[in-house]
């Protein structure tokens, strides 16, 4: 009997000992962290002030009004394409909200200045574009005339237009559209990742006021990685459309005043119904899938909306979410890492490329951006020197073969960029010829430009080049919470 006994309980430790490895493997897998904290983000990249719910909201499709927004002379040339890629089951819930009546295919483009103080869009100057619009469509000339060849006025131009139509998009959309749970104020360009959208609105309550954008703070420089697309609750259209009926109509004489449309829309949901608005980056940004700055940060992070997006790359990201939901049948958010695999990880990114921008340099890369010694140190001496920060990078100014030793010798570089001329970093570094980051990021085909420095022609070239042997190294040691269902 005491054999037998002894016997009986020497096998229980073992399935005990093996039942406590399997929890707490259990508990470790499904707690596995992100690979990156939030003092990691942009300082644009604050969490969104109003907390979500623990039980998601259910958010049927035809609850969320998407307000596509145009101007006439990108009607043709963008609209089109942004309706081709929404599924016709959702049509019911798009509007396409313009400067001119038009109409494209089974669609109305409607023209929210038509009730606009009819004295103001005879006289300001600010809609002088609009005037031409009207009278090129009464003509039936083209309206791709009146744009400005010169991208910076054409740029001030569609700014001026737009501010005295910010709050008459969200009234027209009202108007045709009342009582849906969330309205999503897009550009044309912009991309939408419904089934992730809809996952992330159902976090939040629609019966509250809510406002979601990425506007610049004031005094802040607008980067372009913040993106234009806004989102309003049902609520938050209800107090400033419904509660307060005569808001937009007293505000058309003071828009003229302000920097931007954001600026003014901000402006008027904070006087007038107490609002400001929670930031959502990066899941809703101004980036592409070849402008985000892949790495910490971003990596895990759901796809919402993304703007700038080219009609070729709109596409591939159709084909992709329908092929991941239809015929792999993965059913997990679409992340910035699933981006990575299909549209970067395919480019060749071995050898250094010439005539090309991978978009070290800039605002919307300051983060990333790293910072050189403050006293120049030249290739040779680059393993001898002692530096303080070892976090900071020798200089490369002489040449991009320079710039490339310097991305080298610094251990969180992954990418490198050269210019020919010295160009802004917008952080601590000044401008510099050397650019380099601790982020990835394919960029673009640039030409040789000849460009005006003190008042003299001088010749503008780039050259690029990655680590990307550093960055898939890094890659393969994260690990998404959606990849672990």
């Amino acid at each position: 009997m005491f054999t037998k006994h002894r016997t009986s309980r020497f096998r229980f430790v073992p399935r005990v000992v093996l039942l406590a490895i399997l929890i707490y493997a259990f508990i470790w897998i499904t707690g596995y962290p992100r690979q990156y904290d939030d003092d990691e983000l942009p300082p644009d990249a604050s969490r969104a002030k109003s907390a979500p719910t623990e039980s998601p909201f259910c958010v049927e499709l035809d609850q969320v009004v998407v307000g596509i927004r145009t101007t006439a002379t990108d009607v043709w040339s963008k609209v089109p394409s942004a309706l081709l890629f929404t599924y016709p089951a959702k049509y019911e819930s798009v509007i396409v909200l313009g400067d001119l009546h038009m109409e494209v295919g089974a669609f109305h483009v409607h023209d929210v200045l038509d009730r606009f103080d009819d004295s103001l869009r005879r006289t300001s100057p600010d809609l002088e574009r609009y005037r031409q619009q009207m009278t090129y469509q009464m003509q039936s000339r083209n309206l791709g005339a009146l744009v400005e060849q010169d991208e910076v006025k054409e740029r001030d131009i569609r700014l001026r237009l737009e501010k005295h139509k910010i709050l008459r998009t969200l009234e027209r959309t009202w108007q045709h559209l009342p009582e849906r749970n969330w309205y999503v104020f897009v550009d044309a360009d912009t991309y939408l990742v419904r089934p992730n959208m809809l996952s992330w609105l159902g976090q939040y309550d629609s019966g509250e006021s809510i406002l979601f954008g990425n506007w610049p703070r004031p005094g802040a420089e607008d980067s372009p990685s913040l993106g234009s697309t806004f989102v309003l609750s049902v609520q938050a259209m209800r107090a400033l459309l419904v509660e307060r009926k005569d808001v937009v109509q007293s505000w058309d004489t003071r828009l003229a005043e302000f920097p931007s449309a954001y600026a003014a829309l901000a402006s008027v949901l904070s006087t007038a119904v107490g609002l400001a608005p929670n930031r959502t980056w990066p899941g809703i940004s101004g980036f592409n899938p070849r402008t985000v700055p892949y790495g910490p940060g971003v990596w895990c992070e759901q796809v919402i909306a993304m703007q700038s997006v080219p009609t070729g790359i709109a596409s591939e990201l159709w084909r992709l979410q329908n092929q991941r939901e239809d015929y792999d049948h993965i059913h997990d958010p679409l992340t910035f890492a699933d981006l990575w695999s299909r549209f970067i990880q395919p480019e060749s990114m071995d050898e250094p490329r010439e005539d090309w921008d991978n978009l070290s340099s800039g605002l919307e890369n300051a983060k990333w951006n790293i910072l050189f010694e403050a006293t120049p140190h030249s290739i040779e001496h680059a393993h001898h020197s002692n530096r303080d920060d070892q976090s900071r990078a020798i200089r490369g100014e002489e040449s991009w073969i320079a710039c490339r030793e310097s991305c080298n010798t610094n251990e969180q570089c992954v990418q490198w960029s050269f210019s020919s001329l010295a160009t802004p970093n917008h952080n601590e570094n000044g401008d510099t010829r050397c650019h380099l980051s601790r982020s990835l990021r394919f960029g673009q085909h640039v030409g040789a430009q000849t460009v005006d420095v003190d008042g003299e022609g001088a010749k503008s070239t780039w050259n690029s080049g990655w680590r990307r042997d550093r960055f898939e190294k890094w890659a393969q040691h994260q690990r998404c919470k959606s990849q672990q269902n």
